[in-house]
């Protein structure tokens, strides 16, 4: 299996790259939930992403083109491909997990791009925040509303 490492760099938008903060939605029970970032990225970024063979698609927003990368907490068969992926600030010195990462951080997300039955794989597998922005939220789990 080849696999190749990719770095692209974005604006972070709801960033979940810790255990406490990982996404735990119901569809994704068979995983223990995944850590993930979208990230907006500029067309030269994005080349570079489909250039590696990945086969995600961009969603377009009225911030511009946005990638979700993300990761499995429970791999269903290689453990070292679970858990965390590694967060570092730009000095390459490990990030505070205590610490979240706002809307609006610059981040450069390192990826492994990898050959799958299906096509070309892509998991995350580290981020370094370039420049951090501090999360505003008063620090309770976003609760979707229900309809009435």
């Amino acid at each position: 299996m080849a696999t190749e490492t990719i770095y692209i760099t974005g604006t972070a938008m709801w960033a979940k790259l810790f255990e406490r903060n990982r996404d735990r939605g119901s569809y994704h029970e068979d995983t223990d939930g995944i850590t993930c970032v979208d990230l907006i990225l500029e067309k030269e970024e994005l080349d570079k992403l489909k250039a590696s063979g990945s086969q995600l698609k961009p969603r377009v927003t009225d911030e511009g083109l946005v990638i979700k990368f993300k990761r499995p907490w429970v791999h269903s068969s290689i453990s070292e491909f679970g858990g965390m992926a590694q967060v570092v600030d730009k000095d390459g010195n490990d990030w505070d997990d205590s610490v979240s990462i706002g809307n609006g951080s610059i981040l450069e997300v390192a990826v492994d791009v990898y050959d799958t039955q299906k096509g070309k794989g892509t998991r995350l597998t580290g981020v370094k925040v370039l420049e951090h922005v501090e999360f505003e939220g008063d620090g309770e789990p976003y609760q979707p509303r229900l309809p009435l």
